[in-house]
């Protein structure tokens, strides 16, 4: 994942980059959030982590469905009980009002969920011969990444609106 602290929010055009700032501050690691700027300030991005692959499919139906009632959707990945979570808005290109507000709703229903806090993650004792159990969250959390970007490279122009398309 990429730094917060670093890039600044690029937002999508027609958007108003005053209201949203208001509401993103709070949000990023820089502000005592979770949530990180990604792909040169277009994107937010994050991981959840629930007890069970149970309790995190549940969060991912919640978060779905808000998905479906703000006609928007994320780019995510899901293994186990882990599951990356990107927003941003592909047309136009850019950070949105949206993506600000459907990543706090997913902190709430992370909350309302049980997510599990990272200071609360099971400690593993660690072995000379094996890899630092930072080092194995770094990779997940770029295996987590790289998932989301091989699907949205795949998914190719999701968000450009269809001539003679009708809305369901």
């Amino acid at each position: 994942m990429s730094s917060s602290i670093a890039t600044q929010p690029r937002f999508s055009p027609g958007s108003d980059p005053a209201s949203i700032e208001s509401t993103l501050a709070p949000l990023l690691t820089s502000h005592g959030g979770r949530w990180t700027l990604a792909r040169d300030g277009e994107a937010l991005e994050r991981e959840f982590r629930f007890k069970t692959f149970a309790r995190t499919w549940d969060f991912m139906t919640a978060v779905a469905l808000q998905c479906k009632l703000k006609n928007h959707h994320p780019e995510w990945s899901n293994t186990f009980n882990t599951t990356f979570i990107r927003w941003t808005t592909h047309h136009p290109r850019g950070l949105s009002a949206k993506d600000v507000e459907l990543a706090a709703v997913c902190d709430q229903l992370a909350r309302d969920f049980g997510e599990v806090e990272p200071d609360q993650q099971p400690q593993q004792p660690q072995q000379q011969q094996q890899p630092s159990q930072e080092s194995q969250q770094q990779q997940g959390e770029t295996t987590m990444c790289a998932l989301a970007d091989r699907a949205a490279g795949s998914a190719g122009d999701c968000c450009v609106p269809k001539k003679g398309a009708e809305k369901k």
